[in-house]
């Protein structure tokens, strides 16, 4: 009697002392897992910084302004407003005149980017402001991933739009007309440009905005 209660009882204990190893195992893999995940993110991270980095040192350049149109006018490829058709001459100059209509010009500005230090430069998205002649036009988002490797250039395709009447709402029609035309490479003057550009870094799947702009300033001048 006595050895059996004796047997009970270490086989009892055993028992306990497995399933308490089997739960430090468990524990470890899960500890190990979150580890796992850490580095993960952290490398992520750290190679975000650095690209991100190797972005501010990139060189910009104006490339090309592409599909520009002002209120719904093709004048991607003219070199005056005499060069437009009757009816296109005629809508344009009600859109400028109309006293309570818009004047929305869109287009696709194209930046290249180069790329000279040894680090990939990163691109996830990011925030942007247009100014024309210090007047801020537009702002908005680049939500494009680009990668730049060491020594190579990219083009970024930044679209936008935005209503010259409505930007430059106190001002006189003939200013709206001049910063359009020189804008579009038609007018008597140059025109300069700032685009500033605050990438995001992604951070648990979602965007988060570094501190500063990068500044790209360039002159348009007429054709």
């Amino acid at each position: 009697m006595i050895i059996t209660n004796i047997s009970y009882t270490v086989s009892k204990k055993s028992l306990i002392f497995a399933v308490t190893i089997q739960k430090h195992e468990n524990m470890k893999r899960i500890i190990a897992l979150f580890g796992i995940i850490i580095v993960f993110f952290s490398c992520d991270l750290a190679k975000q910084l650095a690209g991100t980095y190797a972005l501010t040192q990139c060189k910009y350049d104006f490339n090309s302004i592409a599909g520009l149109t002002l209120a719904g006018i093709n004048l991607q490829n003219i070199n005056s407003i005499s060069s437009l058709n009757p009816l296109s001459a005629a809508n344009l100059l009600a859109a400028f005149t109309s006293p309570g209509g818009s004047l929305p010009l869109n287009f696709t500005l194209n930046l290249d980017a180069s790329n000279s230090g040894a680090q990939t430069a990163i691109l996830n998205s990011a925030n942007y402001i247009l100014e024309i002649d210090g007047l801020e036009m537009t702002r908005g988002l680049f939500n494009q991933q680009v990668q730049i490797a060491s020594g190579a250039k990219s083009v970024l395709p930044i679209a936008m739009a935005f209503d010259l009447k409505k930007v430059m709402s106190g001002q006189s029609l003939d200013a709206i007309k001049n910063l359009a035309f020189n804008f579009a490479g038609i007018g008597d003057a140059s025109s300069k440009v700032t685009v500033k550009l605050k990438p995001s870094l992604i951070i648990g799947g979602n965007p988060v905005s570094t501190p500063d702009y990068i500044p790209i300033s360039f002159t348009l001048n007429k054709k």
